[in-house]
């Protein structure tokens, strides 16, 4: 029976979870971050919200493998987080991108350092540039780029790895609005086609509720959870409708409102 066990266990999908997490920096009274619990599985969508100092990038960073906690867990399937890995990508505010090479070559880096021969890396990073629809950019200086395809073009490079798992830190944070809806969409077309896990942080109420399959309400003083919702306007996207419909919905406006006052409950006038 073990080798049944052992068969079983690998059909698991993966899962990433931070267990009553606590984190706490050198220099300071009081901890960042306080019992926090957070779980994400494959096919998963989890924002972190939250007013400023309540420890959603740190969270990010403990789940990154860039901060150990204080006290409590973080794993993969079981295995502790001690250092980065690449089941995991992250995708910060800035792009991070190497502006002395193209966008395909930024794509393939991470195919290059695996030893993927030339010929196939291009391939590769062509296929992942159309699907973050940069067809025509691969031959493209990142200057040359504007900040919404710059920001395509690190997802890309990102999903190149292929991580279980993407961490993001306010990619949009950056864009204008214009832009920032539209990469909203092509976040949910990559979640969709990839269908890793995602852990997001953004201070953006209605981005939450677009991209969200579950968001976590964190407070600050410490960091801890206070509320968690399931709005579903995500999997409607997935399911074929519009985004347009789907924000003009009376229960759009509704649950809109009962995120902000979630966030904002308890703060001082």
């Amino acid at each position: 029976m073990p080798h049944l066990v052992l068969d079983l266990h690998l059909v698991l999908d993966p899962h990433l979870v931070l267990d009553k997490v606590s984190i706490h920096y050198d220099g300071q009274a009081e901890p960042a971050v306080e019992r926090v619990s957070i779980d994400v599985a494959k096919g998963d969508f989890v924002v972190l919200v939250g007013r400023s100092g309540c420890g959603k990038t740190s969270l990010l960073n403990v789940a990154a493998g860039l901060v150990a906690p204080a006290r409590g867990t973080a794993s993969i399937n079981g295995k502790p987080i001690t250092a980065p890995g690449s089941d995991r990508a992250v995708v910060f505010q800035n792009d991070a991108l190497f502006p002395w090479l193209t966008a395909r070559e930024n794509v393939a880096f991470a195919l290059r350092l695996r030893g993927v021969r030339p010929a196939e890396r291009a391939r590769r990073a062509d296929e992942l540039l159309a699907l973050v629809k940069l067809t025509d950019a691969g031959d493209k200086r990142i200057w040359e780029l504007s900040g919404g395809m710059r920001q395509r073009v690190g997802l890309a490079r990102a999903l190149a790895a292929e991580p279980e798992f993407l961490l993001l830190d306010e990619p949009l944070g950056a864009l204008d609005a214009l832009t920032r809806e539209r990469m909203q969409t092509t976040l949910l077309d990559l979640w969709t086609a990839s269908d890793v896990g995602v852990l997001m942080v953004t201070h953006g109420i209605e981005e939450a509720l677009v991209l969200a399959t579950r968001i976590v309400v964190l407070a600050p003083g410490p960091g801890r959870v206070v509320r968690s919702f399931e709005p579903g306007f995500s999997r409607r996207y997935a399911s074929g409708e519009a985004i347009r419909t789907i924000k003009a919905d009376p229960a759009f406006a509704a649950a809109r409102g009962e995120l902000t006052d979630a966030i904002f409950e308890g703060e001082a006038a």
